[in-house]
């Protein structure tokens, strides 16, 4: 089993699980487990976060230097 995750696969992972908690739980407090995997995940990206944003503005100016070629 993978235990490590790259910031890309970290961050489909914390959309994979809003998606699944706003689709199955509309408007209505998610099940203990699903909210502290929320928790733990936002944990983990609030500790990263210069780390996630320099990759993000890094893929972001590789995609205009492509679009610009």
């Amino acid at each position: 089993m993978k235990t490590d995750l790259s910031l890309a696969e970290l961050l489909a992972l914390v959309e994979i699980v809003d998606e699944h908690v706003d689709r199955n739980f509309p408007g209505v407090d998610p099940p203990r487990v699903l909210r502290e995997v929320q928790q733990k995940l936002e944990t983990v990206i609030t500790r990263h976060r210069a780390e996630i944003d320099t990759a993000i503005q890094t893929a972001r100016k590789r995609k205009v230097k492509k679009m610009g070629s």
